[in-house]
């Protein structure tokens, strides 16, 4: 009743494996293109997930950095003409200070003098 049953055992050496034995991956599906995640929405996603993590300051990898990076594209004409008026009210007063000071300092040696 029982049937002898014959096994044969081939061993390859790991050098002959590749030669022996075809390992080349073969696929019946056409290939998918990889989808390009990259985006400006993705972009600003990890953004304000990261904005918190991100340093400050530093030559690389910074929110500093980022601004620099920008700041190569975007024109400050505008915040310029904003700004310019406010600098010249400093330089302005700085001076008007000035003199109030040298004011003071004349009287006060007049005094004392």
């Amino acid at each position: 009743m029982a049937e002898e049953v014959k096994l044969e055992l081939t061993v390859l050496a790991k050098e002959n494996f590749g030669k022996v034995v075809n390992t080349a991956f073969k696929t019946y599906a056409p290939a998918t293109p990889a989808q390009d995640t990259d985006t400006v929405d993705e972009l600003f996603r990890l953004f304000n997930k990261l904005f918190y993590d991100i340093p400050i300051y530093g030559p690389n990898g910074s929110l500093e950095a980022l601004v620099k990076k920008s700041l190569e594209l975007y024109e400050l004409e505008e915040v310029a003409v904003e700004v310019q008026p406010l600098l010249d009210e400093i330089a302005d007063l700085r001076q008007r200070l000035l003199q109030a000071n040298q004011q003071l300092l004349t009287l006060t040696s007049g005094v004392n003098g």
